[in-house]
């Protein structure tokens, strides 16, 4: 017959092993909470940095390379007057304009002396232009990360208008806009990045006028 002692001590030896295991288990819980949270803070963080870079522009001018999925390629250069005006000139075989009102995008046609008004709420670019900017607007679904350098902050909407994703790109230090990727609906890419980046420049007003021919 074993010794009670000895029972005694067994039974003691385990119950400090399940013990420490459970002391363990709440240790590592508490570290896994921990960088959750601060992993969560950290993109709350990212995001309303983003926003407070955004809504500090007055002026924005620079050059661009836009890359789409589709293989379509073109250089030009943006002029940005928040709120409302933007207005990107596209170099390319037959040259248009891309020029924002308040209301409308109208896309200009230089050699064919032809513009086309499209209503600005359905671009996915149109929120950039609102007063009260906002990056945790209700419609969509707002993400953030640091990927490649960058900042990423990831707008995602599933339906309606301007349904798809649209990610802005930021120099994670200054905040800084790089530029920005359009993910449509039917999936495919379009890649805009910034060179040679002006901020708070003068910009004439006749850049962002309705084109009269």
């Amino acid at each position: 017959m074993i010794p009670n002692y000895f029972l005694n001590l067994t039974f003691k030896q385990s119950w400090i092993k399940i013990l420490n295991l459970k002391v363990l288990f709440c240790v590592l819980l508490s570290l896994f909470l921990i960088s959750y949270s601060n992993a969560s803070e950290s993109q709350d963080e990212l995001i309303i940095r983003a926003e407070k870079s955004i809504k500090k522009i007055s002026t924005l001018q620079a050059e661009f390379t836009q890359i789409s999925s589709d293989g379509s390629y073109a250089i030009g250069k943006l002029y940005f007057r928040r709120p409302f005006q933007m207005r990107l000139e596209y170099n390319v075989e037959q040259p248009f304009n891309l020029i924002t009102t308040r209301n409308w995008l109208i896309v200009d046609e230089p050699e064919n002396k032809q513009i086309t008004n499209y209503p600005l709420s359905e671009t996915p670019l149109a929120f950039l232009l609102e007063e009260e900017f906002s990056l945790t607007a209700n419609e969509f679904l707002t993400q953030s990360m640091i990927h490649n350098g960058l900042a990423e902050i990831t707008l995602r909407k599933e339906t309606g208008d301007r349904a798809g994703e649209l990610i802005l790109l930021f120099e994670p230090n200054q905040m800084n806009l790089r530029g920005w990727k359009i993910i449509d609906a039917m999936g495919v890419e379009t890649k805009v990045t910034l060179q040679n980046e002006i901020y708070g420049g003068d910009l004439p007003n006749k850049l962002f006028g309705r084109p009269i021919y």
